[in-house]
């Protein structure tokens, strides 16, 4: 029972339906060359239209269709920053992100993220004294902890990242998984937006297996990104991509249908939680996939290795963090499995933490998480 990755599955009718539907399109395009390094145009005027409804004006120009957010976070990486170059990054945050920036040999600089949110003095100030190249942030439904980045908050880190002159890289992959709040609105629509590169994909609202994602910039910088995703992988499936512009018309119809089932699995982990193991905490989160679950000490690792024992596979909040030895209090436990799985694979964790702990054999095996 896989507990790693917070990524739901599309539903079957549906991606049928959209197959259907692309068919003669990937035919028309089968007499073309078929290389798109920016993206099918009109996949990319789709995707600027969507941040136009969401309240941030955009032009086609200013979007570059990837193969899922972490390629796009990868290109921002390889283009805006330097081996040594500084990073501001939120502690916890999304490990895949972490390890990208480790493997630039980028100097990540922490502002915490707590359960009630940011602390926006530490990342004013931080801006302000080490004058980072780039910041990643997560204000939409943070992975791991849940949390919702107020409006104030949001501009106030707008303003700070101007005057130090830093890229912000703006991950709303989850964005749209608002599940107990209106969606929020895009963070670059708070201020002056210049030097913001917002992230999107549909892994999270869709299926992890459609890798598309995208990235929304100036279009000067969308040109120069284009340019080095041309020296990778040339340009994205067409397929992919009309299937994922099939699926975004569709998105009114299977939007709604997807937070319902999120909420209804939220609820179903939450009692099997208190059930099974109640001297654990956490706060329901307003919207994402995961709980970001308290143990109450400090056992995360070696009950991720334990848990495995008994089939269930699960990161421990350590994963999660800037630094080694931080959050091995925490677990992050996605909802994004029925509600009889998330119930047994509850009562098999149950079974684990009754049978003690082992925390020798805690680097055995590897991390993969979504």
């Amino acid at each position: 029972m896989d507990l790693a990755r917070a990524a739901p599955g599309l539903p079957e009718q549906a991606l049928a339906d959209a197959l259907a539907q692309v068919a003669p399109q990937l035919a028309a395009h089968a007499r073309t060359p078929g290389y798109h390094p920016y993206g099918l145009p009109e996949l990319r005027a789709a995707v600027a239209e969507r941040f136009t409804r969401r309240g941030l004006a955009t032009l086609p120009e200013q979007i570059l269709v990837t193969s899922g957010a972490q390629h796009a976070l990868s290109l921002v990486l390889g283009l805006l920053g330097r081996p040594g170059d500084r990073v501001m990054v939120e502690n916890p945050s999304y490990a895949n992100a972490l390890d990208a920036m480790r493997r630039a040999r980028l100097r990540t600089v922490s502002v915490p993220v707590t359960d009630t949110g940011w602390d926006v003095e530490i990342v004013e100030s931080t801006l302000r004294q080490t004058v980072p190249q780039l910041g990643y942030l997560i204000p939409d439904f943070h992975n791991p902890t849940g949390c919702l980045m107020p409006d104030d908050e949001r501009a106030r880190i707008l303003r700070a990242a101007q005057r130090s002159g830093t890229w912000l890289i703006v991950d709303e992959t989850l964005a749209e998984l608002a599940l107990d709040v209106p969606p929020p609105l895009p963070f670059a629509s708070h201020g002056a937006s210049g030097q913001v590169i917002t992230v999107g994909s549909m892994s999270k609202t869709h299926w992890g297996g459609l890798r598309i994602g995208w990235l929304r910039a100036p279009a000067k910088l969308v040109t120069e990104l284009a340019g080095q995703r041309v020296a990778t992988d040339m340009g994205g499936s067409v397929i992919d991509q009309l299937l994922a512009l099939e699926l975004l018309e569709r998105a009114g119809d299977l939007l709604p249908a997807r937070l319902e089932q999120a909420r209804v699995q939220r609820a179903a982990l939450a009692d099997a939680l208190a059930e099974h193991i109640p001297q654990w905490t956490w706060r329901s989160p307003p919207g994402g996939l995961s709980l970001w679950v308290d143990l109450g000490e400090p056992i995360g690792s070696a009950f991720a290795e334990k848990a495995l024992d008994h089939g269930v596979r699960i990161e421990s909040g350590a994963y999660f963090a800037t630094d080694p030895g931080l959050f091995e209090q925490r677990l992050r436990i996605p909802f994004t499995t029925s509600p009889d799985t998330l119930h047994e694979a509850v009562q098999r964790m149950a079974a684990a933490l009754a049978q003690g702990l082992s925390p020798s054999s805690v680097d055995r095996r590897p991390h993969w998480v979504a």
